[in-house]
């Protein structure tokens, strides 16, 4: 199979996936006073977490594309893994709306942080395949998963404490920043030979 087909239908699921958060955003009619107040606080919430979903989608939607630049074919394996990928991508509306309502309940953080840090996983791992048929380069070659790590701990410690586990999300971008910067660095024997030279 062709890259591009692979990289069209992503988008296509993207495209839905995202569709179907801001089609969770609503405001019932015949609203005055203090209910309409109520109804907008909610509302209020509800665009909380659609901006948290669409900046992770968005940010998948990038990451993906930056993954399978080098790829020029879509072998079995990659295929399996595109497609897990997309199941966890479609399935992000359905934890968005449960964190929206259980937010201070392990259930929330704990769903969300389990399918986000799933998706960030799969798709560490179609990076590496694609690296390493293509290139043949090693793992060191490809950042570590620190998003994936994250907010699947993040699971773990929304039993304890669900506002932790939510807090715990910010750790992921200088963690990712950390991973790049460590995987940007030479191996010991790239060093080794650039002092000796030729």
């Amino acid at each position: 199979m062709p890259t591009h087909r692979m990289l069209a239908l992503t988008d296509g699921v993207v495209a839905i996936a995202m569709t179907l958060l801001v089609l969770d955003i609503e405001l019932p009619d015949g609203l005055r006073g203090n209910a309409l107040r109520h109804a907008l606080d909610d509302v209020q919430s509800q665009v909380g977490t659609f901006l948290l979903s669409a900046i992770v989608i968005a940010l998948f939607w990038r990451a993906h594309h930056a993954a399978l630049r080098d790829a020029e074919r879509v072998d079995g394996r990659l295929f399996w893994l595109n497609v897990a990928f997309l199941v966890l991508v479609s399935l992000i509306p359905f934890p968005t709306r449960v964190l929206e309502s259980y937010a201070h309940r392990p259930l929330g953080p704990g769903l969300y942080g389990a399918v986000i840090g799933a998706a960030a996983l799969v798709l560490y791992a179609m990076e590496l395949h694609v690296l390493h048929s293509t290139r043949h380069l090693s793992w060191r070659s490809v950042p570590l998963p620190a998003q994936a790590a994250v907010f699947l701990l993040s699971a773990v410690v929304a039993v304890y404490s669900p506002t932790a586990a939510i807090y715990s999300w910010i750790a992921s971008v200088p963690l990712a920043m950390l991973a790049h910067r460590l995987a940007a660095r030479p191996s010991p024997k790239g060093r080794d030979s650039a002092r000796q030279g030729p």
